[in-house]
């Protein structure tokens, strides 16, 4: 019995001792777990913020010796810091759709002819760019800060256009959107993604270059050259080369307007050598102009006689050359678009299903199923969504903005590789190691009180 007694005794304080060990020692990794935590945290705090204003993808060419491209995120705190008045608001472009596109136009050049788009350098206004736009192999080139499109396959930009050609662009926003994306960027590590929606006067527009030339596509004959450091070939966009001459042939405009069925107002220019305007940016023509998808355009209206009712197209674009042979429109049945863009989608169209990718990072389709299953399937894509409005149940929207989206979906392709553990993840692992602790590592267990 007093054996017995011995042993549970033993047993009771080795117990004991395992336990004030195990809390202890529980205790002080907690603190030291927290501490690494902490300070693993920070860094990655200093990761995010270098990837997030991350000039580009590529560093330029040795051999390359000129200015380079220097994202401008000094967000503005307030939506318009400047009071300015937007001139294009006093014209309804219904009824004048060419001089509101080229009061916009005009807008948007502005300071920045001067400057070659060197943004940061406009003495007019502030304009600025999306950040985390230089993760992916797609992403800036490091001259003019050009991203990769979709390319142009051989006679979408002309008839004689005998090879695919790639497509490059640069995009901005004025200080109302700049301050939205700036809300959205507050912590580089963390974006604010709920409640996205652009204030009126919002305007973002992109620059488009194609490495064809004048042959490949005549009427951009004169047009603005820029050198760009982009993909030897398309199929694989991380693999830059030696910088190569990007001629100008297109410039989309998104423009906040409430009067707009969908809140938006979408536009696109062509530069074109026969514009009479010594300035050769000032020969962007107005080409098309969208306030709304044309829900009622079904394939069927269409070969009805039925035509967009939301969409202006200029009534020049096919003797000008814009709309070659191999393209029955520029947007799908007639809508909005410009001759880099898929045919078989529009403006407004690709930029409703602008989203926050899901969990696997995935987003909806930009461009509708060559094959839907019904046809009401494919009128999903040409809905009248609101400003801020899901295109999908469940999703969160990005108000029309596809480089808010893009810079989202880069933050989370980084994100993947670089978050760090959790605490409660460090932690379990600490706890399962410290649950194989001895308080004496060279003493040999205590009887289980089995012996007699």
């Amino acid at each position: 019995t007093r054996t017995r007694t011995h042993a549970r005794y033993n047993m009771s304080l080795y117990r004991l001792c395992k336990i004030s060990v195990l809390v202890g020692t529980t205790t002080v990794a907690g603190a030291l777990v927290f501490e690494r935590q902490q300070r693993r945290a920070r860094e990655w705090q200093h990761e995010a913020l270098r990837e997030f204003s991350r000039a580009s993808y590529n560093a330029p060419p040795p051999e390359y010796s000129g200015p380079v491209f220097k994202p401008r995120l000094d967000f503005p705190s307030k939506p318009n810091p400047e009071g300015e008045t937007f001139p294009w608001l006093d014209l309804d472009f219904k009824k004048e759709p060419e001089r509101y596109l080229l009061a916009v136009r005009d807008y948007c050049l502005e300071g920045n002819t001067e400057q070659d788009f060197r943004v940061e350098e406009n003495e007019v206004r502030g304009w600025y760019h999306i950040p985390w736009m230089s993760f992916l192999p797609t992403g800036r080139e490091p001259i003019h800060g050009l991203t990769m499109e979709r390319p142009a396959a051989t006679g979408m930009l002309s008839d004689s256009q005998r090879h695919r050609l790639q497509t490059w662009a640069v995009a901005f926003y004025n200080a109302p959107g700049a301050f939205i994306i700036g809300n959205v960027w507050e912590k580089p590590w963390q974006p604010k993604l709920d409640g996205v929606v652009f204030p009126e006067g919002t305007i973002g527009f992109k620059l488009l270059f194609t490495e064809g030339s004048a042959e490949d596509v005549p009427y951009l004959k004169g047009t603005p050259v820029w050198k760009a450091s982009i993909a030897r070939q398309p199929e694989e966009p991380g693999d830059r080369g030696l910088p190569v001459e990007m001629r100008l042939i297109q410039m989309d405009v998104a423009i906040r307007d409430e009067r707009a069925d969908i809140g938006w107002v979408f536009g696109t220019f062509v530069y074109h050598s026969s514009h009479p305007h010594h300035a050769p940016w000032r020969r962007l023509v107005p080409v098309c102009l969208q306030w709304g998808n044309d829900p009622d355009l079904t394939v069927q209206r269409y070969q009805e006689g039925g035509r967009p009712a939301q969409t202006w197209n200029n009534p020049r674009v096919r003797e000008m050359g814009i709309l070659s042979g191999s393209r029955p429109y520029l947007g799908w049945l007639g809508r909005a678009n410009g001759p880099v863009d898929n045919f078989k989608s529009c403006c407004a169209s690709c930029h409703s299903t602008a989203s926050v990718p899901d969990k696997n990072n995935t987003v909806p389709r930009a461009v509708p199923p060559s094959r839907p299953e019904r046809p009401e399937e494919l009128m999903r894509w040409f809905r009248n969504l609101k400003a801020g409005e899901p295109f999908e149940e469940g999703r969160k929207s990005m108000d029309y903005s596809q480089q808010l989206k893009s810079s989202i979906y880069q933050y989370n392709e980084w994100a993947k590789t670089h978050r760090p553990q959790t605490l409660l993840d460090r932690v379990a692992v600490w706890w399962q190691g410290l649950l194989q602790v001895r308080p004496f590592p060279n003493a040999p267990l205590p009887s289980s009180g089995s012996n007699k």
